[in-house]
């Protein structure tokens, strides 16, 4: 059975993409024993949670700009289960055991995952720019992408950086 979302949907399986990569980073951080890796762990969940505030941001504008009455659904518990199913898909699939295979102990494995999980969130919120008829909706979706390409470049410099200055 398939689900066709709304653009107000998207945008809070946006603010639940970012929640659940923070919880992801502090996770990993904690089973870490790399005193490098956790720090970058937690600098990564920090990231995480001001994209999830500047996102919920977006989201609330939004609710503000439509009525309201069409934001209560997106938060009721079945709504927000399937949201989350979505969300689960499109970042760090495989969670933490994936995560492991790479390594809890190496930062450039760590950094590696992390762009990809970027990538992901790009196509996907491309995609609902794309595919959206409201002008404004697709701003928002240009938006979001723009502040995931911006964290994604950062994040390919830092790589850079390791690679480049191995300790």
């Amino acid at each position: 059975m398939s689900h066709v979302f709304s653009d107000l949907e998207g945008l809070r399986i946006a603010v639940e993409m970012e929640r659940r990569g923070e919880a992801f980073y502090r996770r990993a951080a904690k089973i870490s024993k790399s005193a490098e890796t956790v720090a970058l762990l937690e600098s990564l969940a920090e990231d995480e949670q001001r994209h999830n505030a500047e996102f919920t941001r977006l989201y609330n504008e939004e609710c503000e700009r439509i009525e309201n009455s069409k934001c209560d659904h997106a938060y009721d518990p079945e709504t927000s289960a399937y949201l989350s199913a979505i969300a689960a898909e499109i970042i760090f699939p495989g969670g933490l055991m994936a995560l492991r295979q790479t390594g809890f102990e190496d930062p450039e494995a760590v950094l590696l995952d992390a762009i990809a999980s970027e990538k992901d969130s790009i196509l996907f919120y491309t995609e609902l720019a794309q595919r959206t008829h409201n002008d404004h909706a697709r701003d928002v979706f240009n938006e979001i992408t723009r502040q995931e390409r911006n964290h994604m470049t950062w994040l390919m410099r830092r790589l850079d950086m390791l690679k480049n200055n191995p300790q």
